[in-house]
């Protein structure tokens, strides 16, 4: 596959998802096509490119001469932002809205577009993350210095867990955790009628007299030293 296309699909999807994708992003998103290819082809990568361990991690010189070329081409389309950070001038965003760019989908060999969509939805917008996924998690980059030229045969095809098996259900049980669900229901439904009637019971004693007292006794504290005769009136 030529990496061209695979600059221009990576930058689309990326579009779709609302990613803002810098230079550093792209590059690690065909790093990581590479590395998702080597699991399932023995070694070999997508691109056919050198990738070396330098500064940031997996980085092609090559990846980023093709990156120019499809952005002078104007395949992609290339912003520049001014950094917030003072680590550099600027920085590049790269989106592409060219819908025939969606017909390259079906030249990624299968093993590769599922992990890649899914990296690009996951790392698309947190660089550290994604940085730490590629130092970590990626087989070319473990135990590798800088300097050094990755080794792709290290990647391996994913053995895919087994599935949990779960005890199957006898209708006899089925049909008496239903019987229980239904009758706990109903017992819900006369605790809250219940407490309905409760309560309509106790607002008829609830008269003027009654929210007078409250108030009497939410305010001031009586005089001490008063003497009488209380009467109750019904």
């Amino acid at each position: 596959m030529k990496t061209q296309d695979l600059i221009r699909y990576i930058s689309w999807y990326a579009t779709q998802n609302d990613t803002r994708l810098t230079t550093i992003r792209l590059v690690k998103f065909v790093y990581l096509a590479d590395v998702y290819f080597a699991r399932n082809h023995a070694g070999e990568t997508l691109t056919h490119l050198p990738w070396i361990f330098l500064y940031y991690g997996p980085y092609c010189s090559e990846v980023i001469g093709e990156l120019d070329k499809v952005v002078s081409l104007g395949l992609i389309n290339q912003k520049s932002f001014e950094s917030l950070y003072g680590e550099e001038k600027d920085f590049q965003i790269y989106t592409c809205t060219d819908e025939s760019v969606d017909e390259i989908e079906e030249e990624i060999p299968l093993e590769v577009l599922g992990p890649l969509k899914a990296a690009i939805r996951r790392y698309g917008d947190d660089t550290a993350l994604l940085l730490d996924h590629v130092y970590f998690e990626t087989e070319p980059m473990i135990e590798a210095d800088k300097g050094d030229i990755l080794d792709f045969t290290k990647c391996k095809p994913i053995i895919a867990s087994k599935p949990i098996e779960l005890k199957k259900i006898s209708k006899v049980k089925i049909t008496l955790a239903k019987q229980c669900v239904k009758a706990l229901a109903l017992k819900f439904e006369q605790g809250r009628l219940t407490k309905e009637s409760e309560k309509s019971e106790v607002s008829k004693w609830k008269d003027d007299v009654y929210y007078q007292a409250l108030e009497v006794m939410d305010g001031p504290d009586l005089e001490t030293g008063l003497k009488g005769i209380a009467k109750i009136v019904k």
